[in-house]
């Protein structure tokens, strides 16, 4: 090969190297929308962004807060969870991540299935999961890690936070989201069981939206 053709060839690989490098960067940007503190995954963004956001708009105390969409194979619909190592930067610097299962084996109830107002409903529970985050010191906060080691202490999390949901204002989109979970999704029985030992029933949560109204 002459000199001329081997100059030649290593140029066109370096550009090339360039070119993938730069179109890698591109996707890597490209992969979340960042709508204020918010960080959304973009097919997140394209397929459920305008009913996240419902709840979002009303929670104005989380809107400093730095929450990250995104896509992760996990156990059940979706988790809201604190960045473990920024609990050690001090309250301000926290961040957080709102976790969506992407497991097409899952057998338990996938987003893209549920309709839109029980979705609201499980949007505005993952986000008063970030509110009692941010209510609690970094020591209450590994507390509640603590509680998900058992079922019993499960069960107080996150009826303490379909309390917070109906509290908010949203105890009407729980319902929706209770009731679809148990009664109308292809979930599989096991699923369904645990989620009523776990989380408030469509009957509890119409009770609890009674019984607040008339204590107002």
């Amino acid at each position: 090969m002459k000199l001329k053709d081997l100059f030649g060839l290593v140029t066109g690989v370096l550009i090339s190297s360039v070119i993938t490098a730069q179109d890698s960067v591109n996707q890597k940007i490209k992969r979340y929308n960042k709508i204020g503190n918010l960080k959304v995954d973009t097919s997140f963004n394209s397929a459920y962004l305008e009913d996240f956001m419902v709840p979002y708009q009303e929670f104005a105390d989380l809107h400093n807060c730095k929450i990250k969409v995104r896509n992760k194979n996990i156990k059940t619909t979706m988790a809201a969870r604190p960045h473990f190592f920024s609990l050690l930067l001090g309250k301000k610097n926290r961040r957080y991540v709102i976790l969506v299962n992407k497991k097409e084996s899952f057998k338990g109830v996938h987003l893209k299935d549920v309709p839109s107002e029980a979705r609201i409903g499980l949007f505005a529970h993952e986000l008063m999961h970030i509110r009692d985050y941010e209510s609690r010191k970094v020591t209450g906060v590994m507390e509640r890690g603590l509680q998900y080691l058992s079922q019993k202490g499960k069960r107080q999390v996150e009826h303490y936070t379909d309390s917070l949901t109906i509290a908010a204002g949203f105890g009407q989109y729980l319902y929706h989201w209770a009731n679809y979970v148990l009664h109308d999704s292809d979930a599989s029985d096991d699923y369904k069981h645990y989620k009523s030992q776990i989380y408030m029933t469509p009957v509890r949560i119409l009770t609890q939206i009674e019984e607040s109204l008339l204590e107002q």
